[in-house]
């Protein structure tokens, strides 16, 4: 299984009215709901992520694969999600992002789960958004996620 995996809203909160607390390492704590329930269905030997966060940028894909570890979930397969080039009068939604790479790397729909807290991905394709596991941003992935995504995978 392929997914995409977004942090803001979905490892760590996204209220604004709490702060989300920082590691040694700099980077964010993810919350322990959120590595819990993605460890529940995420298999390191299987399963690919490709990183979606806008953060996607700020470090290697080895620096990830450690900020990950380090905070309990293993990940062998990691890439990130191609960086568009932004035009003049348009800005990229998650959306474009998300379905370009799709498009560019010719995965199929059944290989895919979006786990993520953009509400521009509810304007996918009917096929693609019955693979998205949309968080609330102020709780980001819970327990209460763990339901849709096992559907999704036994689908």
């Amino acid at each position: 299984m392929i997914f995409f995996l977004d942090i803001d809203g979905v490892m760590v909160h996204a209220n604004p009215h709490r702060q989300v607390e920082h590691a040694t390492d700099g980077f964010y704590v993810f919350s322990c709901a959120a590595v819990e329930t993605f460890n529940t269905i995420f298999i390191a030997q299987e399963d690919q992520v490709i990183l979606s966060s806008s953060h996607r940028s700020r470090y290697t894909i080895a620096e990830w694969k450690k900020i990950f570890l380090d905070r309990d979930i293993r990940i062998d397969s990691l890439t990130l999600l191609d960086n568009v080039k932004q035009h003049l009068n348009h800005r990229f939604t998650r959306k474009d992002e998300v379905l370009g790479q799709i498009v560019r790397q010719g995965l199929q729909t059944e290989e895919i789960v979006i786990i993520d807290d953009d509400k521009s991905l509810n304007e996918l394709p009917q096929a693609l958004k019955s693979r998205l596991v949309l968080t609330s941003p102020y709780s980001g992935l819970t327990e209460k996620n763990l339901h849709n995504l096992k559907t999704i995978l036994n689908r």
